[in-house]
């Protein structure tokens, strides 16, 4: 509410990207952090977090091929699967 007593009203923006829904997949959070990563500054230059269910490492691609990373989340949650992958990439 504004000083005076009236509502405000948020203006939203529309996302920009929508992964196909299934929240038990690693790949789709992978998909949301990644265009969470990318709308940074720091980030801008990412890629995309690529998830191989049969070795459980997330293949980090960088528009530099050199700085391409992978990172171990074998039995990791979803959310603990971004808390490694955000430290491990550490672009800031």
């Amino acid at each position: 509410m504004t000083p005076d007593g009236e509502n405000m009203k948020i203006k939203t923006t529309k996302s920009i990207y929508t992964p196909k829904r299934n929240t038990s997949s690693k790949q789709y959070i992978l998909d949301l952090l990644a265009e969470a990563i990318k709308a940074t500054t720091a980030g801008d230059d990412l890629e995309a977090l690529r998830y191989d269910p049969v070795t459980e490492i997330v293949h980090v691609d960088f528009q530099n091929a050199y700085d391409a990373r992978k990172i171990n989340v074998a039995a990791d949650s979803g959310w603990a699967m971004i808390k490694v992958v955000v430290k491990h990439i550490d672009i800031g």
